[in-house]
């Protein structure tokens, strides 16, 4: 790729941060939203490769969580030498990584406690919807306003076997298993905090969670959710992944090292107690923090049922049932057959989305579509679903015009629809 190189005529590539061979990075500009981005190119060559990038770029899409990047687009294009690339934009983070900030000089026990910590609820929260990252490192950690944020999250096992791939080093498996790759995370998390602690004073409790973390008995390493929850300080959530509240560090030195900051707020004595709960936590046994990390179950919401306030004469005829929840006089009745219809659609989504018959954008908006309609419909709410299935389809068509789905993918979703009777 060449700077000034235009992608779907809207981003416009400005200089390249990173890379050159398996993998580029770049800084460009969003002509349309008047914003800078980043966009990564992978240039490695095979149509395996490219595919499991833009199903990885799919699955990552769907993360929120304030410690992961966020991913605005994805696409495909043609290099300068004529290749079809993949290509993924995301969030530009102007700032140095926690690689720079550890070089710049050793964190403190709070910042390392407090870094390592939002780390580990990012990556639980990814864990927690089945994607890894694949390859964590202190490069891939950066700070922002809201906190820390990991960078390729989902497509970092892709890079590095593209990688493995380009240079020739010993194979990586294109496929590891789900359980193995959350828990090569976990080790590297470890790696994280054993970097933290190198060439600071001796912190045994952290020393041990990073050897726990380490350890070669895959089985052995606890999940991301543990160790998050091991670093947690007393007075925050007990649910980290799902808490919206993140530490915020102060902003980085107008050196540009990046060296992230513990909150203001925080006193030493705070920093003793974080420390210690850690301590405690570390020699808690695994099966005693996920029994504690483990969701009660909640009952049902009983519904009150409606009384008559006063009884209803013989000659007065009855009062209509109670319409369900969700029904009303503007909700239509659902049509036969659509909940297993949407329920067939998206495996054909995925489908297209692996083999490249349907560019990731357009799998992302179909599915939306999918997702909001189930929702609606799980949740009962008055909607008129005749008219979201004929705006369904629609989109199908308008997508076929656009040349972002192959008309062989097109067939087979019309088809699924066919079968709605409305």
């Amino acid at each position: 790729m060449e700077s000034g190189f235009w992608l779907t005529e809207r981003y416009r590539l400005v200089d390249r941060l990173d890379g050159g061979g398996a993998k580029e990075v770049w800084l460009a500009r969003d002509e349309l939203l008047g914003r800078p981005v980043a966009v990564k190119v992978l240039t490695a060559p095979g149509g395996d490769l490219q595919a499991r990038f833009q199903k990885a770029v799919n699955r990552a899409a769907g993360l929120s969580h304030p410690g992961l990047e966020k991913i605005y687009d994805s696409d495909r294009t043609r290099d300068a030498s004529g290749h079809l690339v993949s290509y993924v934009v995301t969030e530009f983070l102007d700032a140095a990584s926690l690689a720079g900030g550890l070089a710049a000089g050793s964190l403190t026990p709070a910042e390392i406690a407090d870094v390592c910590a939002q780390i580990a609820r990012a990556l639980a929260a990814a864990h927690a919807a089945d994607v890894a990252h694949g390859d964590l490192t202190p490069d891939k950690v950066l700070p922002a306003s809201e906190g820390i944020k990991i960078v390729d999250t989902g497509i970092g096992a892709v890079a590095r076997t593209a990688r493995a791939t380009t240079g020739g080093t010993a194979p990586v498996p294109l496929r590891p298993a789900l359980d193995d790759a959350k828990a090569a995370d976990v080790r590297a998390l470890g790696g994280i905090i054993a970097a933290c602690l190198a060439g600071g004073p001796p912190l045994p409790d952290l020393a041990m969670l990073a050897a726990r973390c380490l350890d070669p008995d895959p089985a052995l390493r606890p999940s991301a959710m543990q160790v998050a929850s091991m670093l947690s300080s007393p007075a925050e959530p007990p649910d980290p992944v799902r808490s919206a509240t993140v530490r915020r560090p102060s902003p980085a030195p107008r050196d540009g090292t990046g060296t992230l900051r513990p909150p203001e707020s925080r006193t030493r004595r705070g920093k003793v107690r974080l420390l210690a709960a850690a301590a405690i936590a570390i020699a808690i046994p695994v099966t005693a923090v996920v029994a504690a990390l483990a969701p009660s179950a909640r009952e049902p919401l009983p519904v009150a049922q409606p009384q008559a306030t006063r009884s209803t004469p013989a000659d007065t005829p009855a009062p209509a049932p109670a319409s369900s929840p969700g029904s009303g006089p503007t909700a239509s009745p659902v049509p036969a057959g659509v909940s297993d219809a949407l329920g067939r659609l998206r495996p054909i989504v995925d489908r297209g989305s692996a083999s490249g018959e349907i560019r990731p954008d357009v799998a992302l908006d179909l599915d939306n579509v999918i997702t909001n309609l189930e929702n609606d419909l799980l949740a009962r709410r008055p909607v008129d679903v005749s008219e979201r299935i004929a705006q369904l389809r629609e989109k199908i068509r308008t997508r076929l015009r656009e040349q972002g789905l192959s008309r062989e993918l097109a067939d087979q979703l019309t088809g699924v629809l066919s079968a709605v009777i409305v």
